[in-house]
């Protein structure tokens, strides 16, 4: 967004903020500037939204990090490829197994 069209877009959010207490409503030359530049304050609300908005999807989406897995075997066991071979989350707890 440009200087002018935010320009623009505040002096008709001003015009709204003064119409939403009750005053200048018959006021011609507000009338005028909020018929003439209300696409330049719609456009600066979704720009401000949409920034909003990306700053809180950036602040959901942090680092992960994923632990690799555990894995253990026996090397002599009652097979002749040895024994137990097992692959395991490193946040298990074994003694509950």
């Amino acid at each position: 967004m440009n200087f002018w069209d935010l320009f623009r877009g505040w002096c008709v959010d001003i015009v709204r903020r003064f119409w939403d207490r009750g005053e200048y409503r018959d006021v011609k030359w507000m009338q005028d500037v909020h018929d003439h530049w209300f696409f330049f304050w719609v456009k600066m609300k979704t720009y401000y939204t949409m920034k909003d908005l990306d700053e809180q999807i950036e602040e959901m989406f942090h680092d992960s990090r994923i632990d690799p897995p555990v894995f253990s075997e026996e090397v002599e066991g009652e097979t002749p490829l040895g024994g137990t071979m097992r692959l395991r989350a490193p946040w298990v707890d074994e003694e509950n197994d």
